[in-house]
């Protein structure tokens, strides 16, 4: 992996995928700013990564002041990143009717405030500079909601409308917005995950590993492409699901819903 010497910002950066891309752009000579609330994990990633390479920086994506407070150091200290990732992010399995309005609040305030409260405030830097990249993780069920992820869905097809939004603001800017769109990744995110009333019916064909998910950024971060579905099963649900709505919808209810009512 070639050596680029960006400045690189990633949200989400002490555990699963956020920690292996920080891994890697540190590895490859980026200098990697690495957020997170857990102080301990982000010592333990700094240990591992190559010295002077990554800045660790106390942050809660859901804490606006202390999101403010954190962009101000940054800019002081390392200047406007070249690549922002906004990682975060929390998952809730509940059906509709067991979806509180305080989860949904909570995983709107985190997946999608917290992305607004990552980018914005490096911007009108990336602007002024004439270039930046801008990277959204978002999920497959951001292309094509499931039971049981009422509020995860909705916050990760939020993202793209704020990318598709960004786009033609940023145009001839030199500016960029990508999504990635990961399916099931076999990291500590789904031991956090909210839940809610009966837990969905597992029925993934295969997990990405966090590793897999990292490489995806770190390619996406060297390009100018717009997005990238990561697995197979993603893209056939993504394809289905334009074709006939209606398919993708019996397809789902037998998988996930049969005997669930």
């Amino acid at each position: 992996m070639a050596a680029s010497g960006k400045t690189v910002l990633i949200t989400g950066g002490s555990e699963g995928i956020g920690r292996a891309a920080a891994k890697m752009f540190a590895g490859r000579g980026d200098l990697v700013i690495a957020t997170a609330r857990n102080a301990a994990r982000l010592d333990e990633l700094v240990a591992e990564c190559p010295p002077g390479r990554v800045v660790p920086l106390i942050a809660d994506v859901a804490d606006a002041t202390g999101m403010e407070t954190m962009a101000a150091e940054i800019l002081e200290n390392q200047g406007v990143p070249d690549v922002v990732i906004a990682n975060a992010g929390i998952g809730l399995d509940a059906r509709i009717e067991e979806t509180s309005d305080e989860q949904m609040a909570r995983v709107l305030e985190i997946n999608v405030m917290g992305v607004l409260r990552t980018v914005r405030p490096f911007i009108s830097g990336m602007v002024s500079r004439g270039s930046g990249r801008i990277l959204l993780i978002s999920s497959v069920v951001g292309k094509r909601g499931i039971p049981h992820y009422t509020a995860y869905s909705a916050s990760k097809f939020a993202l793209q409308g704020m990318a598709e939004a960004m786009r033609p603001e940023l145009a001839g800017t030199g500016v960029t917005v990508g999504l990635i769109y990961p399916s099931s990744t076999e990291s500590e995110f789904a031991k956090r995950r909210l839940r809610n009333g009966p837990e969905q019916k597992g029925t993934r064909l295969a997990r990405h590993s966090a590793e897999s998910v990292a490489q995806a950024i770190v390619s996406m971060a060297d390009s100018r492409r717009r997005e990238m579905v990561l697995s197979l099963e993603g893209k056939a649900m993504a394809w289905v699901n334009k074709l006939s709505p209606a398919l993708m919808d019996w397809i789902l209810t037998r998988a996930l819903m049969k005997g669930r009512r």
